[in-house]
């Protein structure tokens, strides 16, 4: 993910973006509603007035009266000057900008954003910038909060009443109820010597995303601005993560790693075949060796306890009383993956203590799971678990006692029926319905099919084979739903 800055000149175009705060103020609104037809004239006169208060505004605003040529770079260097320690409301002095007359390296190409007046080029805005944030979102931050950057200190002066206004954090803050609960905590810390010098990005941006009882946080209330936010912090965290690894290859033994014999021997003669391989540590998650290690210690699960014996699916509901309790405004579940991460995670911490301590199904001798996430945003997790000896499924009766295929009794199992009808009904598909996503033509000439091999046939009972899928039990007995215009059986 790339975020770029643009020249102060427009080339060949109307302005755009940070263009438009200097060039043509007084036609600011007309701009940016000539853009598009779905905006709306008086919400955008009413942005631009908000953001005369965004120092960054006013700076680029005050360029208007500056007489510079093609050359001027101006450098916004915002994490030196500003206050990095509390929410203090920055002001139009506390944003640093220096005009070069040209590209010198008087000024850290490293810690500053630099804005060219007539380049012919975008420059990319680096992750590490104070500025990251209010630039890109100004919307979420429209009066020019710092986001988070290298050196964010910890050493700062805590009172009950500016503790709130936080911009960095002292402890993990996902473990914190309360204001009290911080500021006793992080006593207990200085106490005993154990306080970090500096919040990294992760810790940070966790305190940010919090959900709390008094609340008042913007971010969290922006709908699909604040999916975006998330999926750019996230890459931010990453490449925060990766730009460490980079650095400290030193200590992780690269030497052992025959890089460059290895290229030599599989033939690479030119230099862009031949370069430095970065190896990425098995405590980053996601990287090559992180993703073998935890397929090894799962084969070898199998290898040391057998086969697993039942395959367990949990899925993210947006219904949960958990999540609509926490839903505002005009909040919808998709648009708060935080929320659904947080609620899913104790859901599944609960079954865990279900399958594990209570032994709902047995005694579990191993098990693994993985969590996935829809293209909706809903988690759901796939668990394989291994029954101890005494407690492995053999027999159809056990079979039976855990799994059940078919339509429960609305007479006796009412909230039970309710929940079969509404979540776990397949189609309707074959004849019924051809059209249905699950249909496909597997040869040519053939009719369509169910994927899932839909409708199944009625079994009087379970049969289990040795090297198949079982065959659940659905006897023809007269319990229907009406789903989706049919009626439907077991």
């Amino acid at each position: 993910m790339y975020h770029l800055i643009d020249d102060l000149i427009p080339h060949g175009h109307s302005p755009r973006n940070l263009q438009l705060y200097f060039f043509d103020t007084d036609t600011e609104v007309d701009n940016r509603v000539g853009y598009t037809n779905r905006l709306d004239r008086s919400i955008v006169s009413d942005l631009v007035e908000l953001m005369s208060q965004n120092p960054y505004a006013q700076f680029f605003r005050s360029l208007k009266d500056v007489k510079f040529g093609d050359e001027f770079v101006i450098s916004l260097n915002s994490t030196t000057s500003l206050d990095q320690r509390v929410y203090n409301l920055p002001t139009a002095s506390q944003v640093a900008a220096i005009w070069l007359e040209n590209d010198s390296d008087r000024v850290p190409n490293n810690r500053s954003i630099k804005v060219y007046a007539c380049s012919g080029r975008s420059h990319n805005v680096q992750y590490y910038y104070g500025c990251y944030d209010p630039l890109q979102y100004p919307l979420l931050f429209p009066l020019g909060e710092t986001g988070w950057h290298e050196g964010i200190d910890r050493n700062v002066a805590l009172t009950y009443n500016n503790v709130r206004k936080r911009q960095s954090c002292i402890i993990d803050p996902t473990t914190v109820s309360s204001v009290e609960e911080l500021i006793a905590t992080e006593e207990s810390m200085v106490s005993e010597g154990k306080k970090k010098r500096c919040v990294s990005c992760r810790e940070y941006y966790a305190y940010k995303f919090q959900v709390r009882s008094n609340d008042q946080s913007l971010l969290l209330h922006t709908g699909r601005l604040l999916q975006q936010f998330i999926v750019d912090i996230y890459i931010k965290i990453e490449n925060q993560r990766l730009d460490y690894y980079r650095t400290q290859q030193d200590q992780s033994r690269i030497e052992t790693y025959q890089g460059l014999v290895d290229s030599v021997g599989v033939g690479a003669t030119t230099g862009y075949d031949v370069g430095r391989r970065i190896i990425l540590p098995v405590s980053f998650i996601g990287g090559p060796r992180d993703m073998r290690r935890r397929y090894m210690d799962a084969m070898s699960l199998v290898q040391r306890f057998g086969k697993p014996d039942l395959f367990l699916t949990m899925t993210c509901n947006p219904n949960w009383p958990e999540i609509k309790e926490f839903l505002c405004y005009n909040d919808e579940a998709h648009n708060r993956p935080d929320l659904l991460a947080r609620v899913f995670r104790a859901r599944v911490e609960v079954m865990k203590d279900d399958i594990l301590k209570k032994q709902i199904f047995g005694e579990v001798a191993a098990y693994t799971y993985v969590i996935e996430f829809q293209k909706r945003g809903l988690p759901h997790a796939h668990f394989l678990l291994i029954l101890r000896g005494k407690h492995k499924i053999t027999s159809p009766y056990q079979s039976d006692k855990i799994v059940s295929a078919e339509i429960p009794d609305k007479n006796v199992h009412l909230y039970l029926h309710s929940l079969v009808a509404r979540h776990m009904i397949h189609g309707p598909c074959g004849s019924l319905n051809p059209t249905f996503s699950c249909m496909v033509q597997k040869r040519e000439g053939k009719h369509k099919c169910c994927k899932s091999k839909y409708p199944k046939s009625f079994s009087n009972e379970t049969i289990l084979g040795d090297d198949s899928y079982p065959i659940y039990r659905r006897r023809d007995i007269f319990n229907t739903v009406f789903v989706r215009g049919h009626e439907l059986d077991n």
